[in-house]
């Protein structure tokens, strides 16, 4: 499909109320983006929090993300965030979404119809994890991080982790990397170390690539 690219980063905080976890067990605390054209340019950004309804900020969400109940007081909620981030996007030109890992999706999906707020037929396909293709191309045994990623790919990241839009940002410099293969392959075959595990001595990327003629 042709169109924009939005490679989108979410960060939320978990909802402890048991019934409402039937339906949803997250809610969005911020929505980072980056929009880029067909040939992997950048068009344009967009941050916003979002105020939970149902949450209370945990001190440990707080120590990842660095958001407090303050950075959300006067945000928008859900509904509201979500709309002006759709507006973004732009219904003009048809796009996909870029996410790592699949858990975005399910958390602006569910987070929907936990709070039945109507979303555009867009944001129920072409969902494309970056994580699993990144995981696939290099032939790692298991997915890695964005930060694992970056470095396997030596790409160094790109202000604070776990802000959505410096997330977004970084990610979406892994999708630009990814889609040239020919340097993609050059970096396998010349990179003596892989990232597999974090407590990996190292060992040639050949062991784990698959083969280029596959």
């Amino acid at each position: 499909m042709r169109g924009n690219k939005i490679v989108l980063d979410l960060e939320f905080t978990p909802i402890r109320d048991a019934d409402l976890q039937a339906i949803a067990s997250s809610e969005i605390l911020e929505i980072g983006a980056v929009k880029l054209n067909e040939q992997n340019e950048i068009l344009g950004e967009f941050q916003t929090y979002v105020r939970p309804r149902y949450s209370v900020i945990p001190p440990y969400i707080t120590k990842i993300t660095g958001i407090q109940e303050e950075t959300v007081a006067h945000a928008p909620g859900y509904e509201s965030a979500v709309q002006d981030f759709i507006q973004w996007v732009g219904a003009a030109v048809p796009s996909r979404f870029y996410t790592w890992s699949n858990s975005d999706q399910c958390v602006m999906l569910r987070e929907a119809e936990l709070k039945e707020t109507a979303l555009p037929d867009m944001c129920y396909a072409h969902w494309i994890d970056l994580q699993r293709i990144h995981q696939r191309l290099y032939g790692f045994s298991r997915p890695m991080n964005l930060t694992s990623a970056l470095g396997s790919m030596e790409i160094y990241f790109e202000g604070t982790e776990h802000g959505a839009l410096a997330d977004a940002r970084n990610t979406a410099s892994i999708l630009q990397s990814m889609s040239d293969m020919k340097r993609v392959q050059n970096q396998i075959a010349q990179s003596r170390v892989t990232y597999n595990h974090a407590d990996s001595h190292g060992f040639p990327m050949q062991m784990v690539f698959k083969s280029r003629s596959n």
